[in-house]
């Protein structure tokens, strides 16, 4: 067993990754959620030896990373809610389980025939699958049963020497953020269905669902990610709709916490709005409440608050108005979100990138 930093020579650590998972050996690698088992799902003896290092038996699916929505559609054929997801919520911390084109060895696919696949929002994951060329196996490094390892030590733990023998290669990433295992969403019926919750839950291609103010924080951390990423140099807004209480003010708070505001963030309902400079960023943070006039609006000289270097929370967009709102999206990359409560604990987000 052979322990490498990945930060020592990246490309050499991540081309000897490569090569080991190409031989048919089992590699432990850190990826956006926990430490994770990597081989080749398309090598039999490869996926013998990982289901032998977790006591897993053949049929109960083991998921894998894959680079993109092209790659995916070699190994599993992608139904129109499978389509959406891709394309609203990959790359992030979901697994999408469709029907299989059995392209893998045994023990890959799950016993009727579906295969989970992740696109992971991960640096590490994307660069090792790209030097690979092909799939790697994605399933969390523990054995049946155990609670998921966010540092090598943890992992090692509880290991015989037996197992720690199984393993040719340990890529240690340090310690991960204590993100839970990825989401898996069965996509094979036209109505999805959550097999297993993560930090974040979808109800459709464009719905997350939060039951509290820990997964609201999560929704605006993976939200922002995303908005920065289609990005095309415009300030950005994220225009926050729904009920008194629903989860605005944790939305806007985590976000500029998210972009480095060190102060605390206050609600501005008195003020229309309040202003934070980070490093590189300034955040705006509206609460439009209690506006009733295009005028209050013009006295803050609100359109030119907006500038390449901002990103804006507005809550209660619906008071500008339609031609505001209209002319705001001239200026910036508007995100449409939308808070609805379900149940007295149950929200529902809505977006539109």
């Amino acid at each position: 067993m052979k322990i490498v930093d990945i930060n020592d020579n990246y490309e050499n650590v991540i081309k000897e990754t490569a090569q080991t998972i190409l031989a048919g050996r089992l590699v432990i690698f850190p990826s956006d959620t926990v430490y994770i088992l990597a081989v080749d799902p398309t090598n039999k003896s490869a996926v013998e030896k990982l289901l032998g290092f977790k006591n897993r038996w053949t049929g109960k699916a083991i998921s894998v990373a894959v680079t993109d929505k092209k790659m995916a559609e070699k190994y599993v054929e992608l139904s129109e809610s499978a389509q959406n997801i891709y394309k609203n919520l990959l790359p992030g911390p979901f697994t999408i389980v469709s029907k299989g084109k059995h392209q893998v060895a045994k023990g890959i696919e799950a016993e009727n025939g579906t295969l989970g696949i992740r696109i992971p929002d991960n640096k590490y994951i994307h660069d090792l699958v790209m030097a690979v060329n092909r799939p790697v196996t994605a399933t969390s490094a523990n054995l049946s049963g155990r609670t998921p390892n966010y540092s090598v030590a943890s992992f090692l733990r509880p290991l015989s020497k037996k197992k720690k023998d199984m393993i040719d290669l340990i890529v240690d990433g340090g310690k991960l953020p204590n993100n839970k295992p990825s989401t898996v969403v069965d996509a094979t019926e036209p109505e999805l269905k959550i097999l297993r919750r993560g930090d974040l839950i979808t109800g459709s291609s464009q719905t997350l669902v939060s039951k509290s103010e820990k997964e609201t924080e999560k929704v605006a951390e993976f939200l922002l990610k995303k908005a920065i990423e289609k990005n095309s140099g415009k300030p950005i807004v994220f225009s926050l709709s729904g009920d008194l209480g629903c989860g605005k003010t944790v939305f806007s708070r985590r976000l500029g916490h998210l972009l480095g505001v060190k102060e605390k963030i206050t609600s501005p309902t008195f003020v229309i709005y309040n202003e934070y400079q980070t490093d590189d960023k300034k955040f705006l943070h509206f609460d439009l409440y209690r506006i009733t006039a295009d005028f209050e609006l013009q006295e803050i000289k609100f359109f030119e608050l907006f500038t390449n270097n901002s990103i804006a929370c507005i809550e209660w967009p619906e008071n500008m108005g339609k031609e505001n709102f209209l002319e705001l999206q001239k200026v910036a990359k508007v995100i449409s979100i939308n808070f609805e409560y379900l149940n007295p604990t149950t929200r529902e987000i809505k977006y539109e990138l």
